[in-house]
């Protein structure tokens, strides 16, 4: 069984205002992390809007994995990437993957004040903190260009996502190809 961890950066909340900025993959209990950066593709220094090589990269690299796990994922990440593909023409695959949240296991399972990602990190004493959201940072990678905060905030994100879950699989049921249940 194949599994993956995935976070989005997206330029906006909504997929029809914004456009996914990075997106991070990495291996589930490997090292392997792929990253794919909108500022690296051909069509950014002239139609930044146009995401639709990067959308197509990620989801053909997602065909690798049986699960997806990803915070807040069903919410948001899944929700915006599905968009992008309908929008694009693309095979919405993520509409019909297997999911494993640990936010929603956390909002199920956990009386904590909040279910963040941060809230779960500090909860559960993981040493990798996420990197603060200083708003900024999204407008100037939208609009200068200037990703590397993002890409790095987006790797810090998966990686201390990954420790999450390990500390909250024991509150999952069953995990096998069809996902998980709570």
């Amino acid at each position: 069984m194949n599994i993956c961890v995935l976070d989005l950066e997206t330029s906006s909340f909504q997929a029809n205002s914004g456009i996914i900025l990075c997106a991070v993959i990495k291996t589930y209990g490997e090292s392997t992390i792929k990253t794919y950066r909108a500022d690296k593709y051909s069509n950014w220094k002239t139609n930044k809007s146009n995401n639709k090589s990067l959308v197509k990269d990620v989801i053909n690299y997602l065909k690798n994995f049986d699960i997806i796990i990803w915070h807040n994922g069903e919410q948001f990440d899944k929700t915006f990437l599905t968009s992008q593909c309908v929008k694009y023409g693309l095979e919405p695959i993520t509409r019909y993957v297997k999911s494993i949240d640990p936010c929603a296991t956390a909002r199920k399972h956990l009386r904590i004040g909040r279910n963040s990602l941060v809230s779960l990190i500090d909860f559960l004493d993981i040493p990798d903190k996420k990197t603060p959201i200083d708003y900024s940072h999204w407008l100037k990678a939208s609009l200068d260009s200037n990703m590397n905060y993002i890409v790095d905030h987006c790797v810090a994100d998966v990686i201390s996502l990954e420790k999450v879950y390990k500390k909250v699989k024991c509150l999952i049921d069953k995990i096998d190809k069809r996902g998980s249940s709570f």
